[in-house]
């Protein structure tokens, strides 16, 4: 099988679909790669390093994606690059179609196969594919809040830790999923007073058993409330339904925060659970400030250490595309039910229920 990987497009989006070592396992079991030229380049792999095992370097994009038979890539396809999609053309990406319908739709006008990352569930209810990412935003959320406490960045000028005479500077984070524990573990591995806010009875009793020191709190008003207003940090990584009127932290709250403090709103898509995430940011344009308080709400948190997220998502993902090349797009969908899971439409025909109550 021929397999592209075309350079990311979107705001300092330097993650590649396809290291060179990927390229080489690649190309061991018998396949093709085209690497646009400079695909590789934000996250520190030459073109040199992909023509040394095995790869076709090819001119531009419209050359990957027209010439591919299966599209690996990172990010969702921009508007511009739908303009770029082959008739019957195959892609494995994160697509976040809930937000882009004209995405979706771009998908079947092409009669194309898509499998989205995002998507792919393993028997045990696992996104393997979407974990990676959330474990490293989770990670550079608290990271980057620290930095952004810097007076030099507008903060309030609080360090994420714990100094005698100073006390325990307070972090809190909305949700207990995967991005919600590994900011925790990062808040608490730089000495903070960490306080999670999770649902579900039985994760926030795991929270507390595998990270001694936080304190895992159901998300009601009132104690929210309290915590937020305190909390120098405030890490976001829950989501709340697109039709939803409330929020689980809201403007109310936000204001009693004081000025400097710092907001990571790492699921602010497809939407946030934090009222004053009013827009997304970009790592070009990062923060901007909402009642006093820094907001910091780029969606590809994980697109700020390119070569550690390319690694780690190549990681997740190869045995996957290998399996789509070895085996046959069809036969690995129907062999594999946690690629079925991912799979939005095949040859044009709609296959995911949303993608279906769309046409």
């Amino acid at each position: 099988m021929l397999i592209g990987i075309p350079t990311e497009v979107q705001d300092n989006e330097n993650r590649v679909g396809a290291t060179p070592e990927g390229v080489r396992a690649l190309a061991r079991a018998g396949h093709f790669v085209l690497v646009e030229a400079g695909a590789g380049e934000g996250a520190g792999f030459s073109d040199d390093e992909y023509r040394a095992v095995g790869a076709e370097i090819a001119p531009d994009a419209q050359y990957t994606w027209e010439n591919a038979e299966l599209v690996v890539k990172v990010k969702q396809p921009t508007e511009e690059e739908t303009e770029l999609f082959p008739d019957g053309g195959a892609l494995f990406s994160y697509t976040h179609t809930e937000t882009r319908p004209w995405l979706a739709q771009a998908f079947l006008d092409h009669s194309m196969t898509v499998i989205s990352f995002e998507r792919v569930r393993l028997p045990d209810g696992r996104l393997p594919l979407l974990e990676p990412m959330s474990r490293i935003a989770g990670h550079m959320a608290v990271v980057i809040g620290a930095q952004l406490l810097q007076t030099v960045h507008g903060g309030r000028g609080v360090m994420v830790g714990e100094v005698p005479g100073a006390g325990r500077a307070e972090v809190a984070i909305i949700g207990g999923g995967t991005v919600g524990e590994w900011a925790a573990r990062t808040a608490l591995g730089l000495g903070a007073a960490v306080t999670v806010f999770e649902l579900r009875d039985e994760r926030r009793a795991q929270l507390e058993d595998e990270l001694p020191g936080v304190r895992a709190v159901a998300p009601e008003a009132d104690a929210l409330a309290e915590v937020v207003a305190r909390a120098s940090l405030l890490v976001n990584g829950a989501t709340i339904l697109q039709d939803a009127d409330e929020h689980v932290v809201t403007r109310e709250m936000v204001r009693q925060m004081r000025d400097g403090s710092v907001i990571i709103d790492v699921t602010a898509e497809p939407r946030g659970a934090i009222e004053t995430s009013v827009r997304k940011t970009t790592h070009s344009d990062p923060t901007f400030i909402e009642e006093g308080v820094v907001h910091y709400v780029v969606p590809n948190i994980p697109g700020v250490v390119p070569r550690t997220s390319a690694l780690a998502l190549e990681h997740a993902t190869l045995p996957f595309t290998l399996a789509l090349a070895n085996i046959g797009i069809d036969r690995a969908i129907e062999e594999d039910d946690a690629l079925a899971a991912g799979l939005l439409c095949l040859d044009g025909r709609p296959v995911a229920d949303d993608i279906a109550a769309q046409v």
